[in-house]
């Protein structure tokens, strides 16, 4: 704030008394320019202090203030979008066992698909292993291999290499979702018992 925009806002009725950088006491009816880099004194008509006037900002003490002032807000506002979070974490898992139920019906799913493939590939083996053995019977002369029994062959390797890309996927889908629940967990723990200590801070 100017010393005129100050000077604007005080009462009439006010004095304003400060020294100045020079050791001179000073006295006026208005916010004094030269102790706009100290503080000043507002007197009431009778003497008496009725509240003191800081000293001006320059422009990069208002910009590291504002600067202040926003990263407060944003705190502010990530606090309330973490109350909201709670919230609904804590509407949908009310206590620890509707969490675990969540958590096994979840991994259940991806197990069921996991023992799928794996199911998948036992045939692919057995049917690999059949596969190898006819063509052991042109180990003399590979050349002389029927194009179905080579080709049958490939298709096998091929499909037992996508199998086993789709059960590393579905392992991994079971570890993202087990460090899921576990997240989950470590914020409801104090969400669920208050009484323990204070929800940790986002």
């Amino acid at each position: 704030m100017t010393a005129a925009v100050m000077a604007q806002k005080a009462p009439s009725s006010s004095v304003y008394t400060c020294t100045d950088a020079s050791g001179q006491h000073l006295t006026s009816d208005r916010p004094i320019p030269q102790c706009q880099d100290r503080e000043q004194r507002v007197l009431g008509p009778s003497g008496m202090e009725r509240s003191r006037l800081g000293p001006a900002l320059t422009e990069a003490e208002m910009a590291e203030r504002l600067e202040q002032r926003r990263q407060a807000a944003l705190l502010q506002q990530r606090e309330k979008e973490q109350r909201r979070r709670d919230a609904a974490l804590l509407a949908r898992y009310p206590d620890r066992r509707s969490h675990d139920a969540a958590r096994r019906d979840s991994l259940q799913t991806i197990e069921e698909q996991q023992a799928m493939v794996q199911q998948r590939l036992g045939l692919l083996g057995r049917e690999q292993a059949q596969l190898q053995q006819e063509l052991e019977f042109y180990a003399k002369d590979p050349g002389k291999a029927p194009a179905r029994l080579r080709t049958s062959m490939q298709e096998v390797d091929q499909e037992m290499q996508e199998q086993r890309l789709l059960l590393q996927g579905h392992q991994d889908d079971a570890r993202r979702m087990h460090n899921r629940f576990d997240a989950e967990l470590q914020r409801l723990q104090p969400l669920w018992n208050p009484q323990a200590g204070t929800p940790p801070r986002p």
